[in-house]
């Protein structure tokens, strides 16, 4: 079972969406049921590592069914399946796919423990022999209290918790009654020459992004990602300044968030924006499976270096 949430940020050339999923094995399902219709309110931390950059972030979160708040440094948004609203305006999938979990994945288990005071079941997830995942189930509600997400190695890459918990959550039922957001509907789209599978991610759901260019949704049931096309070459908006990173000889532009890395490149003359939570060593064989960033012409290249 796959939960996703869209919201939006300013690229200059695109509008983005971001994506969490969540699943476990068949055995487990059970939990992500729960966990689908479970209400509770508290503070959340989300601490991610990647490349040396280290983010934190601690926000303050309600959930009631579907329906999920999030607020943090003055801003609040209401999300839901497919769709998110962010001070009276918002943005809506008009339609979406689940994906199944993928084979690669397998249970290593369920073993009781008490977190903030609370029963839990924490839930064990391994590839290829390697911690990949664990997932902490609150007993009594079914909530997500915490989760560990591993690199190559079995290296911390992104953990997130609750750092206080009740199980009955009030201000969203007020902010519900109030909302009067208006979406902005983003309709399927062609695929297009999107793969139909990355490096063990399937091509899940693709929507129409303005100017002609196209968001294609992949997961493994696990992990999710976003990627962007979008017509003509060059880096924009936060990208201009980001840290680069090296993948097959290829030159990346790369931004981490707690809950996200974001990766930016040129080629074919088309850019491509990359969003989603999958760990690096998987993002590191999906970058190889598409376009290569070019490196542009003797002139170009000695432009950049000179003015960037």
């Amino acid at each position: 079972m796959t939960r996703r949430v869209v919201t939006t940020a300013t690229l200059a050339v695109a509008l983005v969406a971001l994506s969490v999923s969540v699943a476990v094995a068949d055995e487990l399902d059970d939990y992500i049921d729960r966990s689908a219709d479970a209400s509770y309110a508290g503070q959340q931390a989300t601490w991610c590592t990647f490349s040396g950059e280290t983010e934190f972030f601690i926000v303050s979160v309600e959930n009631a069914g579907s329906v999920l708040m999030v607020e943090a440094a003055g801003s609040s948004q209401m999300l839901s399946e497919g769709r998110v609203s962010t001070d009276g305006s918002g943005v809506a999938l008009a339609d979406w796919s689940s994906a199944e979990m993928a084979d690669r994945y397998v249970s290593g288990g369920v073993v009781a423990e008490v977190r903030l005071g609370r029963e839990v079941a924490v839930l064990t997830i391994n590839e290829d022999g390697q911690l990949r995942a664990r997932i902490w189930f609150d007993e009594e509600t079914g909530a997500t209290l915490g989760s560990e997400v591993y690199g190559a190695g079995e290296e911390l890459y992104r953990l997130t918790w609750m750092i206080d918990f009740n199980p009955n959550p009030r201000r969203i039922y007020t902010a519900l009654g109030e909302q009067e957001s208006t979406y902005d509907v983003v309709v399927r789209a062609d695929a297009g020459s999107a793969p139909q599978s990355l490096a063990g991610y399937e091509l899940v759901d693709t929507y129409a992004g303005p100017d002609g260019s196209v968001h294609a949704f992949y997961s493994d049931g696990l992990f999710s990602f976003s990627l962007f096309v979008i017509s003509g070459e060059g880096a924009s908006g936060p990208f201009v300044d980001a840290e680069t990173m090296t993948v097959d000889s290829g030159s990346y532009r790369w931004i981490l968030t707690p809950s996200d890395l974001w990766v930016q490149w040129s080629g074919d003359g088309q850019t491509y924006v990359l969003a989603g939570d999958l760990p690096p060593d998987h993002l590191e064989v999906v970058l190889s499976g598409l376009p290569s960033p070019s490196r542009g012409n003797i002139l170009s290249r000695i432009w950049n270096g000179l003015f960037g």
